[in-house]
């Protein structure tokens, strides 16, 4: 089973209160405008709470992620490389999908990585810890041979996805929570503008 550990935002899925918000895939993707800089998306797919018992713990986990990511700055403040972050939620093929784009100045922010200016660019996949699994790359993965995505010096556009496999069978959907979040939102805008 090929792995992935997660680019960043380990603190957006795991927070800490009795539950934990977790997401079924990631999607990541970087696009270079400079040798080491460049704009970044990272897409979760099927955004949902869990816990380690039968506690339904959906409510706090939506307002954590409402309050303190959505609309607050702790996404930032756990990425200080990240510059003009922009984020939203939505609904996509009836999924909550949250979906991230930020600016970067050096590979590092991003994880990836370079020798020097003739070396292929690379991304280490093969931490055991998060339970990610690697579904899809524009790179070269050989995971028997190295967990390490590589693309050829040159690439401008990198791209990986990974599924997120979860332990807990009392995975509950925030669809619910963001549909009745995003109606009360849209009555106090019309509310405002009468």
């Amino acid at each position: 089973m090929t792995k992935a550990s997660p680019l960043l935002l380990v603190g957006f899925l795991l927070i800490p209160l009795a539950g934990c918000l977790t997401v079924a895939e990631k999607e990541y993707r970087f696009t270079l405008l400079t040798d080491t800089s460049g704009t970044a998306l990272i897409r979760f797919t099927d955004i949902g709470s869990e816990s380690e018992d039968t506690t339904d713990t959906s409510v706090q986990d939506f307002d954590h992620l409402i309050n303190f990511y959505l609309q607050g700055t702790q996404f930032e403040e756990q990425n200080p490389g990240f510059r003009e972050v922009k984020k939203r939620l939505f609904v996509e093929d009836g999924k909550l999908v949250g979906e991230i784009r930020f600016v970067f100045d050096n590979l590092q922010t991003v994880k990836l990585f370079r020798y020097d200016a003739v070396s292929p660019y690379m991304y280490f996949v093969g931490n055991d810890f998060f339970s990610e699994e690697l579904a899809e790359t524009n790179g070269i993965y050989e995971r028997e041979v190295m967990p390490v995505i590589f693309w050829p010096k040159g690439t401008v556009d990198f791209a990986l996805r990974t599924r997120v496999s979860s332990e807990t069978p009392d995975r509950k959907s925030l669809l619910g929570h963001f549909k009745h979040w995003e109606s009360v939102q849209n009555g106090i805008r019309q509310n405002q503008e009468n």
